[in-house]
Parts: structure tokens; C-alpha cells; sequence
């Protein structure tokens, strides 16, 4: 924890409708990662679900670590929230391996829903839509 009062300053005292410009960039650059490991089918949910889990996870042990006398610092919580959250989020965890074969589906309907705006194919807006829509709903049926 280099510098938690530039972590505070972004985010504890969060007011509806208003964001910070550093924070809109922490979070492009989050779902940008969180959005390659989706198109190399690796995530078991959607990449907004995804991207918002880790950004909580991660403001709430930074703020709770920030809040905690030095002396009275649990050092492993930081690792051990972002185990449980890829645990939960991707497929190559060793929790998630236990689990491989039934989220399979899902995981591929996350990879294409990724790679949906980038495919070159004949598909007309309509169809685009409707199949960003059904892969949307299969992507929210994950535990």
C-alpha cells in the first residue's frame, strides 16, 4: 500500500452519478483486461458482472487494509480475496477445474459474446442484437 490517500481520494467518498476521471480509467483498463481473459474463454461470467466483482473485491480489502492500524494488518487478505474471486471467475482456478465440464458452456458463450463486435460475418444488426442478447442470458445463469 504505497500511497492508500491517492486510493482514498478515488474512492471513499463515492457520490451517485459522479466518478472521477482516474477511476473511469482504473475501470476501462480493468475491463479491458478482465475482457481478454473472456475472449480467450477462460471466464465463467460475463465481462461486466466480472469486471464490477473484482473492482468491489478490490476497493473493499484496500479500504479495509487502509482503515487498519499498521500492527493490526491481516498481509495475506489481499491475496487470499483475489483467490476466492478468481476461484469464482475463471476457469483455470483449482476450485473452478472441479467444476470444468458443467460451466464449459458458459464459458464458451462468454468467449463469443467478447468477440461478438469484432467477428467479420454476415449477420444482420437484428441478428446481432438478439444473439448479444441470448448470450447475455446464458452468461448470467453461472452460480
Amino acid at each position: 500500500m504505497t500511497n492508500p490517500a491517492f486510493h482514498a481520494l478515488m474512492y471513499a467518498d463515492p457520490r451517485p452519478g459522479e466518478t472521477p476521471t482516474a477511476t473511469r480509467v482504473a475501470a476501462d483498463i480493468l475491463r479491458q483486461l478482465v475482457h481478454r481473459v473472456a475472449e480467450a474463454g477462460r471466464l465463467r461470467t460475463g465481462v461486466d458482472e466480472a469486471t464490477e466483482m473484482l473492482h468491489a473485491t478490490a476497493c473493499g480489502v484496500t479500504l479495509a487494509l487502509i482503515r487498519t492500524p499498521p500492527p493490526q494488518r491481516d498481509p495475506a487478505l489481499s491475496t487470499r480475496s483475489r483467490e476466492a474471486m478468481l476461484a469464482t471467475l475463471v476457469t483455470d482456478s483449482a476450485a473452478a477445474r472441479a467444476t470444468s465440464r458443467a460451466d464449459r458452456p458458459v464459458r464458451h458463450a462468454v468467449a463469443l459474446r467478447a468477440a461478438l463486435d469484432t467477428l467479420t460475418t454476415d449477420l444482420t444488426t437484428a441478428e446481432r442484437t438478439l444473439l448479444a442478447e441470448w448470450l447475455d442470458r446464458i452468461t448470467h445463469t453461472t452460480p
